[in-house]
């Protein structure tokens, strides 16, 4: 069963690969009818994830011992409302758009202005000149901070300047080495896919 499985899959990224280079209308069908079922796949996937979810915060409820019962009760509760009108209303229409300016947007807002603070505390950690290289990336992001600053920027261009040169040539480098390292990562972890070496799939 396992060997049918890695056959399928490598035969599916053989093909999806040879789209990018091969302009045939059978590969081009292939194409359209894997991407088609990528979709129904994850549409099925999320309704496995909402049922998990619903299942793990009912057990977490009927059990009442466990810590959290009452965000678990405020979880369901909420998704109740939310699938109810959803299933009434269109998402372009007045509920599910009150719901997501009043509700979804506040409550997106308040969470990211907590993770400023874990932000600030990781940055803290990560940026303490403890050798050469952690005094650099403190002295370069003192430079951008300071740049980001009206009150300096307004008094001197000198530092804009420099700030856009750190932006600009240090930080795009290794913006750019990262990536290409990503990408090279990316190419050789679909090489050992395509070869059958890696078969997280069958297992």
């Amino acid at each position: 069963m396992r060997w049918i499985l890695t056959a399928f899959a490598i035969a599916v990224g053989i093909v999806m690969l040879l789209t990018i280079f091969v302009q045939l209308p059978v590969l081009k069908d292939l194409h359209d009818y894997f991407i088609e079922s990528t979709i129904i796949l994850t549409a099925f996937a999320l309704l496995a994830g909402l049922g998990n979810l619903v299942l793990v915060h009912f057990l977490r409820i009927v059990r009442r011992n466990e810590p959290g019962t009452g965000y678990s009760v405020i979880v369901l509760v909420s998704a109740a409302i939310v699938f109810i009108i959803g299933l009434f209303s269109d998402l372009s229409g007045a509920p599910m758009m009150w719901i997501f300016n009043n509700v979804y947007l506040p409550l997106q807002g308040a969470f990211f202005a907590l993770t400023a603070f874990f932000l600030v505390t990781a940055a803290y950690r990560a940026l303490r000149a403890r050798n050469i290289e952690t005094a650099l990336m403190l002295i370069a992001a003192l430079i951008v901070f300071i740049g980001q600053t009206p009150m300096i920027t307004s008094l001197s261009d000198n530092v804009v300047s420099i700030k856009d040169w750190v932006l600009s040539v240090p930080s795009a480098a290794g913006v750019r080495g990262i990536l290409l390292g990503v990408a090279l990562g990316t190419i050789a972890t679909g090489l050992r896919l395509l070869a059958g070496m890696d078969r997280p799939y069958s297992e």
